[in-house]
């Protein structure tokens, strides 16, 4: 039985000799439009390549994510990316280039929409497993392999659905891949959208006087909102935020008043607040305005495959102590493979950590290449160098994760 230093070795020398195949890989996988709610042929991509490459099991779900299994052991890992992409943007805001035409650019960098988010880390898990099975190293756990759908709109839902339509995979440990610096992130905040309704009566503007303008009396509201700083402060994430994003307003005509007015209000959770804690905290912002209500917001989608999801936007936040056995054990990955120890530290945005994590209560730790800044952005972008490092992460992790006896 080879030694732990040796297996690393063999990760980190087999991880190389695939580097063009990677660099392929990404470049197809980005040239399939897999923008939310349309993943279907990405995830068809993906599941024949987990087949092509020796996984012990490939499942395509009811929910349409596919998961992959590497090994048989009894302690189960879950590595989770999202297959899904923002919109894709028009080619001149891109300089020219079709988003879905990778190019690589100088630096040895490949840019295209979903290079950084989340296909490069996608693809990056994959190969983690290829590797551990190419290598005999799946021995003593179970890697699961996740391509999940729809993050970039309701994150956490279809993961929680994967969970519940395969109540077999039941993770010890679970690995968001998303982009991190190559940091090792034991944290981030959750978001809740909130949406306050404020009453009024249409009337044409030339009688304005007969009606009651919504949206005038939504104006305090807003600036209440705005001004608002009383967070509690989490020692580690920090303090909450609130932020109005968007105003609605309920009118048959550009001349006539609005009878109703709706503002969206994009609400940062710090410190594990519940629904009814931000509820009543939002209540100050109208308490003297008569018939305003506050409501976090449902949403019903439809996954690619047809299947209903009902979504309350309300997704929590999550920390790990820094001393927990899963962060300690990716830091000792990190350190055994580099000889320096990684920066620990949390996401800005949300992933699908929040339903993992925050409400399943599965100790999480993200990980990934490239720079979360530029999700999103048209310069979606991942350095090749930083994915190979992160394949050989990926696929050492699991060595080093406390076992079940």
């Amino acid at each position: 039985m080879i030694t732990k230093k040796e297996a690393l070795e063999k990760i980190k020398e087999y991880v190389a000799s695939q580097e063009e195949e990677v660099i392929q890989f990404l470049k197809d996988f980005i040239a399939i439009e897999s923008v939310t709610y349309n993943e279907g042929k990405a995830v068809e991509f993906l599941a024949n390549k987990m087949k092509e490459f020796g996984f012990d099991e490939v499942r395509i779900d009811k929910v349409g994510n596919v998961v992959g299994r590497v090994g048989s052991g009894k302690t189960v890992l879950l590595y989770d990316a999202h297959i899904d992409t923002v919109e894709l943007g028009e080619p001149a805001d891109w300089g020219g280039m079709n988003p879905l035409e990778a190019q690589m650019e100088e630096g040895k960098v490949l840019r295209g929409r979903g290079a950084v988010d989340d296909k490069g880390c996608l693809t990056g898990i994959t190969f983690a497993g290829k590797a551990l099975k190419a290598l005999g190293l799946d021995q003593d756990f179970t890697l699961w392999v996740s391509g999940s759908l729809s993050e970039e709109d309701v994150e956490g839902s279809c993961v929680k659905a994967m969970t519940e339509e395969n109540p077999d995979i039941k993770p010890d440990f679970v690995l968001v891949a998303e982009a991190s610096e190559g940091r090792v992130i034991r944290g981030h905040k959750g978001r809740a959208l909130i949406k306050i309704t404020v009453p009024g009566k249409c009337a044409h503007a030339s009688t304005a006087w007969r009606g009651d303008n919504a949206l005038i009396k939504a104006l305090p509201i807003m600036e209440r909102v705005d001004k608002f700083q009383d967070f509690v402060e989490d020692p580690f994430l920090g303090k909450g935020s609130i932020e109005v994003t968007k105003v609605d307003c309920k009118t048959p005509s550009l001349n006539t008043i609005p009878g109703e007015a709706v503002i969206t209000c994009d609400r940062r959770i710090s410190c594990g607040e519940s629904i009814d804690d931000l509820l009543a905290e939002v209540s100050q912002f109208y308490k003297d305005i008569p018939g305003v209500t506050a409501a976090i917001d449902t949403e019903k989608v439809q996954t690619y495959t047809g299947y209903d999801i009902t979504c309350v936007d309300y997704f929590p936040s999550w920390v790990l102590p820094e001393d927990h056995p899963l962060i300690q054990s990716g830091v000792d990955a990190y350190t055994e493979l580099w000889g320096e120890k990684p920066v620990v530290g949390s996401w800005e945005f949300c992933t699908n950590a929040t339903h993992l994590c925050g409400r399943m209560g599965v100790p999480a730790i993200g990980y990934g290449p490239g720079d979360g800044s530029l999700c999103h952005s048209t310069q979606d972008k991942m350095p090749i160098d930083e994915l190979m490092k992160a394949i050989s992460f990926y696929a050492s992790l699991p060595l080093f994760v406390p076992k079940k006896g």
